[in-house]
């Protein structure tokens, strides 16, 4: 796995860790948010395949990892972390940079390019859902987190035993035993209270859908969903209606397609970032 120079980032009275990966100036940079339970690490295995086309860099999101744990669920809603991201892009203060985002990453990264589009030149969307737009289905998605929050709190063990076997994370790749074990610790070490507070505040029910009304990003996007994954093939489909330079590529694999395929998916990611710069 490769090695990159950590840095923390102090937002509105909250650190953030990330690290930096590459050092070549005259390429562009690419700022990588993890899902739910993940951490930085996830993406560890691509970066090098990635330096060819970019400076990769990788942050904890608010609760996971290295990052600070508030457990209030009002710190990780929509506004404040999207918020967050925007000052911390500042902060980093690369140019130019793409944003790429991993499921609930992905929201994030969809809802920030959303708030500040000048801010990205191309925007990376794997296993993403630009949210719900039935009122009924968001209420259930709420109530559905409240639960899995609970049962988080309750035996974190059993609720991360339940997670790993959900059909939405098989695979037709088959999974890399090596990657599938990494993911497991990287979820053991998480913290309960932070990840029952993450799971409430920005559950995809609390969320505003982005549509083709209100969707406002005009730069390059790349959408990727896995084949074995067709519940994010049909979303991917969909949304891919919602950007004019939208293009999405469906690669054999499942919900996480960065674990399942990582050298397509390397591969697919450095040509946009090519075509783009």
């Amino acid at each position: 796995m490769a090695e990159g120079v950590k840095k923390c980032i102090h937002i509105n009275g909250l650190d953030y860790a990330c690290q930096f990966y590459g050092q070549d100036a005259s390429l562009p940079y690419l700022l990588m948010l993890h899902g739910f339970m993940g951490d930085g690490r996830g993406f560890s295995h691509l970066v090098n395949d990635l330096t060819k086309s970019c400076n990769p860099i990788t942050i904890d999101l608010l609760g996971h990892g290295q990052t600070d744990k508030p457990v209030d669920p009002e710190t990780y809603r929509e506004k404040e972390q999207v918020d967050h991201l925007v000052a911390l892009v500042n902060k980093i203060d690369k140019s130019p940079l793409f944003l790429y985002g991993y499921s609930m990453g992905g929201r994030l990264a969809l809802k920030t390019a959303q708030a500040a589009p000048n801010l990205f030149s191309g925007l990376i969307l794997e296993s993403t859902n630009p949210g719900l737009s039935d009122k009924k289905e968001r209420a259930i998605r709420r109530d559905t987190d409240k639960e899995r929050a609970s049962s988080i709190k309750n035996d974190f063990l059993a609720f991360l035993e339940k997670w790993e076997a959900l059909p939405l994370f098989s695979s037709p790749a088959g999974l890399n035993s090596e990657l599938s074990e990494l993911y497991k610790q990287i979820h053991a070490e998480q913290e309960p209270e932070a990840m029952a507070a993450a799971i409430c505040g920005f559950s995809p029910g609390s969320m505003k859908p982005v549509t083709k009304k209100t969707q406002n990003y005009y730069h390059p996007v790349l959408l990727i969903a896995g084949s074995g994954d067709q519940k994010y093939v049909t979303i991917n489909k969909n949304m891919e209606q919602l950007f004019p330079k939208a293009r999405l590529s469906i690669l054999r694999a499942g919900h996480r397609v960065h674990m399942d395929n990582p050298d397509a998916l390397g591969a697919e990611i450095n040509t946009f970032i090519e075509q783009n710069s």
